[in-house]
């Protein structure tokens, strides 16, 4: 798969929820960069106040996309954090980079897609 692809894969995706009822807004961009790497930053509201935040930096590595870095956060109405996956690194660093916080803790969490971490916020709403 290709920079260009995994991209247009992205916009499907965020296209599909945005035409639901239960999203009020959203926004992709693209940012294409030398050397097959891509950054894609955008977000999503919803028409209960929250919001999905969410930024990837991608490099395609000998056919591979690898996700140097992500984060997606979602927050509720009054922007308190309902959770967020990244792979920041943090003092003290959570036993493995790859991780998830949510408002007491943070555990370790494989690397979602925003189709992954979208059917976590319709699964955990009582919007469907």
């Amino acid at each position: 798969m290709t920079i260009t692809e995994y991209c247009r894969q992205i916009k499907v995706i965020a296209d599909k929820y945005a035409l639901t009822r239960f999203v009020v807004d959203s926004k992709v961009n693209f940012d294409a960069r030398s050397g097959e790497q891509c950054y894609v930053n955008g977000f999503i509201n919803f028409i209960d106040g929250s919001a999905l935040y969410f930024a990837e930096y991608l490099d395609l590595f000998y056919g591979n996309i690898d996700k140097l870095m992500y984060t997606y956060h979602y927050q509720g109405k009054e922007n308190q954090l309902i959770f967020r996956y990244d792979n920041a690194s943090h003092k003290p660093m959570p036993p493995k980079r790859e991780h998830k916080h949510l408002p007491d803790k943070i555990e370790e969490s494989p690397i979602p897609t925003l189709s992954d971490v979208l059917n976590e916020i319709f699964l955990a709403n009582q919007w469907i």
